[in-house]
């Protein structure tokens, strides 16, 4: 099935550190369905990029 391989090619650019930004956008699904995905293969889960970390509670902004 064409929705078996396309799960295939996510599992394999998922484990190569791709984004999740370029993976929806090579593979045509949706923010919601990479990770859904990335939670039924249970595949690990990542930190978040820089915005995330800039924003985590405990960070204090280095506006100088």
């Amino acid at each position: 099935m064409k929705s078996d391989l396309i799960r295939q090619k996510f599992h394999e650019l998922h484990s190569a550190g791709r984004p999740y930004a370029d993976i929806t956008k090579e593979l045509g699904i949706s923010l919601r369905t990479a990770g859904n995905w990335a939670r039924e293969m249970e595949l690990p889960r990542r930190n978040g990029g820089p915005r995330r970390q800039r924003w985590m509670p405990g960070n204090k902004s280095k506006i100088g």
